[in-house]
């Protein structure tokens, strides 16, 4: 083991090794990479969703590359403004932004709500995984539409306060934030949380619109960072867009020029899914 541990610590800057041959002692920068890589090779990256190993070179985060290519396209066709997938395209109009004020321009996700999308989720917001977070939002970024790279700024959703005690971060926050970098962009923390009652999980759509119903706020300061601003508001997961409207109807005072949402996933809507004779997928995650 000391042999390897001295072919490890050979890794480091022309400084620290300049540094190390002066004082015969390693650099505190050449020691931390040196302890780095010991871990590395004692404990090789585990991908975030299905467990394999994760090649070094795949600079794409704690996902392996099998995952990433097989992570599941939103089913077309789609509604034109929500996303939302529409089954045979033959329904008259769309149930899940018929509701949606003109300032709500629309909303989209980058893939659907299927394995291993789910897993990554699963993992950032039960498992404490913050690189799926990151991986995300880079994800995001690649795949994004006018709409998204145009933005001014990026706002995530909050979380209830429970949730960020027992994470220790916001996960839509960890996703924004990844967004907001690959875009060149603010990150525009511009809403709280208000109160959560409950879990989203085993709602019907409207039971889920009544449960976030007054949810959000602007945050103290908040409403000067998106006012008069093209606003993408993120989410890790869209279901019924309850949340998306409720966060919305939150910002709409501060008189940003339009939001788009989008999220990392989402589900397959219930009318789209008896539309085509399929099983719905539940929203397990929300």
């Amino acid at each position: 083991m000391r042999a390897r541990v001295a072919v490890l610590g050979s890794r480091g800057s022309a400084a620290d090794r300049s540094a190390t041959e002066a004082t015969g002692r390693l650099s505190p920068g050449r020691l931390a990479g040196s302890v780095a890589a010991l871990l590395e090779f004692l404990l090789p990256a585990a991908c975030a969703a299905c467990g394999g190993s994760v090649e070094e070179a795949a600079g794409s985060g704690p996902v392996c590359r099998n995952c990433r290519l097989a992570l599941p396209a939103v089913p077309l066709p789609v509604c034109d403004r929500c996303g939302a997938p529409s089954g045979t395209g033959r329904a008259p109009a769309c149930l899940e932004c018929a509701d949606w004020p003109g300032g709500l321009r629309g909303a989209r996700a980058a893939c659907l709500l299927e394995s291993p999308a789910r897993e990554l989720v699963h993992a950032l917001k039960y498992q404490g995984w913050r690189g799926a977070g990151l991986f995300m939002g880079e994800e995001m970024a690649k795949r994004a539409g006018p709409a998204v790279r145009e933005a001014d700024c990026v706002a995530p959703v909050p979380t209830a306060a429970r949730n960020m005690r027992r994470r220790g971060y916001n996960q839509a926050r960890v996703i924004a934030g990844a967004l907001a970098d690959a875009l060149d962009v603010p990150l525009a923390d511009c809403l709280e949380r208000r109160r959560q009652e409950g879990t989203q999980t085993a709602l019907n759509p409207a039971q889920r619109k009544a449960n976030v119903s007054s949810a959000f706020a602007l945050a103290p300061g908040g409403g000067a960072a998106v006012e008069g601003r093209q606003v993408v508001l993120v989410d890790d997961v869209l279901t019924t867009g309850a949340t998306v409207l409720a966060a919305f109807r939150a910002m709409a005072p501060a008189a940003p020029v339009g939001v788009f949402a989008y999220a990392f996933a989402r589900t397959v809507p219930l009318s789209a899914a008896s539309d085509s004779g399929d099983e719905p997928s539940l929203p397990e995650l929300r």
